[in-house]
């Protein structure tokens, strides 16, 4: 169980020292956040941290004005909600109910559809439960993560149904996306020896991902994705695919896995960015059971690799999920969410610049 030590300065009523806990189970989340009141009580000590802090003038003296929930700076009497300029901003809807669903979207292995959340939280409409979810999703993003680095699987893939008579890389109504996923490596003891510490087994496993819908697999945009999303001089492992031949010239150390030869299968292939897009259409069917819109499909690859990167600390994933939350981001409406893909919609984040998702024809 993870805690954080914080200080209470502008909410009175509480206690001057409290641990907050990152719950790692459903009752303990409950435990630690009954009313709203405790919700606001965390929200306030993930934004300030170190005290209020008005962000009109930069003063940290202020008063709490509780039946208004809004913190009063003295100099020039600047109220500030705490949501103000997040994703939460202007909510009309409870914070346990924001909570819960935070906890629910970033913990729960499979994660939760915006139909499986309006009838477990008890929410009036689908709609505002879609938004919910959506705003969520789009503060997933930390736009300071770190590149991938060492050794990298990479590959592309189409996300959704088959196309009769147009298979692979030609496919129109098919939604193109690129799959980066870390080679962690490590030395194991070996059971046979176990006195012997220089005698040891070779294992690996899949570390962080990253995953973005591209326009086309051709080297102009392939080249500038790696270039984003990993760090240089890794060696970047591929498929035989031209649009991967600049790799050398912009820093990496390119080693090819040819899958096929003359016509032929060479039992060779890239395991863990394959186990990665299988779990990835494994769990667009069976969570959203293929409900999904092509035009939202960058919502869902951001959720995804929140969750598989934080797989091995759900309870501290809920926190890190509404810390993104609390940021000042661009806010998603339900009008711009359903106008998204057209001409001054919603534009789903994706860190650097944005690869622009081709009009498609028709639903997923």
């Amino acid at each position: 169980m993870m805690r954080r030590r914080l200080v209470s300065r502008a909410l009175p009523g509480y206690p001057a020292d409290v641990d907050i806990i990152a719950p790692s189970t459903l009752i303990q989340f409950a435990r630690t956040f009954p009313t709203d009141d405790a919700c606001l009580e965390f929200l306030a000590r993930m934004r300030w941290p170190n005290g209020f802090v008005c962000p009109a003038c930069g003063s940290t003296r202020a008063s709490f004005l509780k039946k208004r929930r809004l913190w009063e700076c003295f100099p020039n009497k600047h109220q500030t909600s705490v949501t103000a300029g997040t994703v939460l901003h202007g909510t009309r809807t409870s914070l346990t109910t924001w909570f819960y669903a935070a906890y629910l979207m970033s913990t729960l292995t499979p994660g939760i559809s915006a139909l499986q959340l309006q009838k477990q939280l008890g929410i009036g409409r689908y709609e505002t439960a879609f938004q919910m979810l959506h705003k969520l999703r789009s503060a997933l993003v930390a736009p300071g993560r770190e590149q991938l680095g060492g050794v990298v699987e990479v590959d592309e893939c189409f996300i959704g149904g088959p196309e009769e008579g147009r298979p692979g890389r030609g496919a129109e109504t098919k939604v193109l996306v690129v799959v980066g996923v870390e080679i962690v490596e490590w030395t194991a003891p070996d059971p046979r020896f176990p006195d012997n510490p220089d005698v040891g087994i070779g294992k690996h496993r899949a570390g962080r991902v990253r995953m973005n819908i591209i326009p086309d697999a051709s080297g102009k945009t392939l080249i500038p994705w790696v270039s984003e999303k990993i760090a240089k001089g890794s060696t970047v492992m591929t498929d035989g695919w031209k649009g991967y031949s600049g790799l050398a010239a912009a820093g990496y150390q390119r080693k090819i896995v040819f899958q096929r030869r003359m016509g032929q299968p060479t039992g060779e292939f890239l395991p863990m960015v394959h186990l990665i897009i299988s779990n990835l259409k494994r769990w667009l069917t069976g969570t959203y059971k293929g409900g999904w819109q092509p035009k939202h499909l960058q919502a869902y690859l951001n959720e995804f690799t929140f969750r598989f990167n934080r797989r091995f600390w759900r309870g501290p994933a809920f926190a890190r999920a509404l810390g993104l939350a609390t940021h000042p981001v661009k806010r998603a409406t339900y009008a711009s969410l359903y106008a998204a893909g057209d001409e001054g919609g919603w534009v789903h984040p994706a860190r650097g610049n944005p690869l622009v998702l081709p009009r498609l024809r028709g639903g997923l």
